[in-house]
């Protein structure tokens, strides 16, 4: 029996050098790869809006320009299009490096040796996409910090403007917080994509393209399986009004789209913090008073 123990040492000295390693990898490649890729369609949109020029503008769905957010977007961003193109996606880019730790220090504030691990292994996939430039960073770490405060409606309805996907925790709020934040985080996120009315859609891109790293892009047969499995076990679990439906839904936020990076699994991060927050609002209810 002596030697389980060993074993268990061992593993947890193997998993924890891999997570690690790739994190110094991912930022060991910001010297070698840096190219902030995805911000130039954010810089390019702004452009566009500042110009006059049509907003949504058809192209390749797998090109780096492709714009598909909000319009407050693009006019958060114009001020930046005074700057060089380099300069401006590159300090962005930068900035999400920034978010990217931001958004796993609630995690690292629960303790212990799987908040460490979690936190580095997802940190590190944002690292990633935030080398591109890409605003999920910025998104996650919004929702990191705010996803258990009586501000989170608000802030779920700003996230949902720029990446869509993260409405799926207003699923497990359908039991576990009062209708109304469901009602607000919907409304903020529909006002906030209202605007795109007043534009020109028809070069808007629908399409997923490859779909990246999503399981439609290996086999739409298996992603329909996946996915109706994955929202079946939310459904079951948010109506049971399951903590853990928080993390059903940062799961089905990844197999569910048909266009997905591997950067969508830190939607773990805030699910993780919302999970370990409605458990503890349980166990206080269950206490005797």
């Amino acid at each position: 029996m002596a030697c389980v123990p060993r074993v268990q040492r061992i593993a947890r000295f193997i998993a924890t050098g891999v997570v690690f390693g790739w994190l110094a990898y991912t930022l060991a490649s910001w010297f070698l790869a840096w190219n902030p890729a995805d911000a130039r369609a954010y810089y390019l949109a702004a452009e566009r809006l500042r110009d006059g020029e049509p907003l949504y503008v058809a192209m390749h769905p797998d090109a780096h320009e492709v714009f598909r957010y909000a319009p407050w977007f693009a006019v958060a961003f114009v001020p930046l299009t005074f700057l060089p193109m380099d300069a401006a996606t590159h300090a962005w880019s930068v900035a999400m490096l920034a978010c990217a730790l931001l958004a796993v220090i609630p995690v690292l504030r629960l303790g212990g040796r799987a908040a460490v691990m979690v936190s580095a292994l997802l940190g590190a996939l944002l690292a990633e996409t935030a080398m591109f430039g890409n605003a999920h960073p910025l998104v996650v770490a919004l929702l990191s910090w705010t996803i258990s405060r009586p501000s989170a409606p608000w802030w779920l309805g700003v996230a949902t403007s720029i990446k869509l996907v993260p409405i799926g925790f207003v699923v497990p709020w359908l039991r576990l917080r009062p209708l109304r934040d469901t009602v607000v985080a919907i409304g903020v996120s529909i006002l906030l994509f209202a605007p795109m009315l007043l534009f020109d859609l028809s070069g808007y891109v629908t399409s997923p393209g490859t779909g990246l790293m999503s399981v439609y892009a290996a086999s739409p047969v298996l992603w329909a399986v996946v996915a109706t499995v994955a929202i079946g076990v939310l459904t079951w679990l948010a109506a049971r009004g399951s903590p853990y439906a928080y993390v059903a839904a940062a799961v089905a936020m990844f197999v569910v789209p048909p266009r997905v990076s591997t950067a969508y699994l830190a939607f773990l991060l805030p699910a993780v913090v919302a999970a370990v927050a409605a458990l503890q609002a349980t166990r206080v209810k269950a206490e005797p008073e």
